[in-house]
């Protein structure tokens, strides 16, 4: 069994971990102790050296919102501790604000998104998670986020450098509304990377990332968009004024038949001189946008550019030539141009 070392070596930090342990996982038969010790609490528990002990189980909490704020009261500033979720379903009801510098939110380490094993779930509250101003380096990780209709799940403040990674955001049966936005990042806020990502829709929502004015350095790559049903408006949205830039690249756009993605990108009110945003390595079926409709922006054209990025062409159909009349032999598809 690791000692604890071993276990801080696996997250290659020397921050502490805390456990949060959903005691309704598993049914009371199995039991997350057993008698024997062989239930997974006591493995995690074995884990642990006896004198840094950090175990939060929503049983002994009145919610697991109060379990929740009781983990994040025990990690310490700057140190990069870990609160690991441990296989479960973590509904939370009370907005909870995260003002720790260098905290990681992570899942137990999965091979895919789709298959993380413990869920977070926004129980119907307004920006139920607070990244607050303080929380400069927070990293999100391994996690199914479970949004809500007409809430924003992740309301991240002004801060530097949030990596949010292998995050499967499930919106699967959520009732459409524009107004539903798992991450909603502030004005001035900067250094923003997310990578790894399965974002499933079956309605019409609000951006997976909405951004407020100014924005230095967003960086989304890695990402799987899958639209089952009706259609999506803006996936990645840039709203009001000021400055951006931002990079987004490699991703695939996909779904099933009837549904839509308008845009993947809007920027709107922005100038030429200062934003600029790449869009690089997209591939999408022909669920995605149409092939002047992948990067919208509403100002000057040069605020965008575009390489690389095809839609699909249904099976059989014929494929576009180059002006010179030259045949595409070497890609299927028609490139976007914006």
């Amino acid at each position: 069994m690791p000692n604890l070392q071993q276990v801080r070596d696996s997250f290659l930090d020397f921050g502490e971990v805390h456990y949060m342990v959903d005691s309704d996982y598993r049914t009371i038969a199995q039991g997350w102790s057993r008698a024997d010790r062989t239930g997974p609490l006591d493995l995690y528990l074995q884990r642990s050296n006896a004198q840094l002990q950090y175990v939060f189980r929503t049983a002994d909490y009145a919610s697991d919102a109060l379990a929740l704020q009781a983990a994040i009261d025990a990690q310490v500033d700057f140190r990069g501790d870990v609160l690991l979720f441990t296989p479960g379903a973590y509904s939370i009801a009370t907005a909870r604000t995260i003002d720790v510098p260098d905290a990681r939110w992570l899942g137990p380490r999965c091979s895919a998104p789709e298959v993380a094993r413990a869920s977070l779930t926004n129980a119907a509250v307004a920006s139920i998670f607070a990244i607050g101003a303080a929380a400069d380096r927070m990293e999100i990780g391994f996690l199914e986020l479970l949004p809500v209709t007409a809430q924003t799940m992740f309301s991240v403040a002004a801060i530097d450098k949030l990596h949010v990674h292998h995050i499967f955001v499930n919106m699967d049966g959520v009732a459409a509304s524009t107004a539903t936005i798992p991450f909603q990042i502030a004005a001035s806020a900067q250094f923003m990377l997310f990578e790894n990502t399965l974002v499933w829709c079956d309605a019409a929502q609000g951006p997976w990332i909405n951004c407020a004015g100014a924005l230095k350095g967003l960086t989304v790559k890695d990402f799987r968009l899958v639209q089952e049903a009706g259609t999506w408006a803006a996936v990645i949205d840039f709203e009001g004024t000021g400055a951006v830039s931002f990079d987004i690249g490699p991703g695939s756009i996909s779904g099933t038949g009837g549904a839509a993605i308008t845009s993947l990108i809007t920027a709107a009110d922005k100038t030429q001189d200062t934003s600029h945003g790449y869009v690089h390595g997209i591939r999408a079926s022909v669920v995605g946008p149409a092939a002047g409709s992948l990067a919208v922006a509403t100002g000057l054209a040069a605020e965008l550019s575009i390489t690389d990025c095809w839609r699909a062409v249904d099976t059989d159909a014929a494929q576009p030539t180059f002006t010179s009349g030259g045949a595409i032999s070497w890609e299927s598809g028609v490139p976007y141009t914006g």
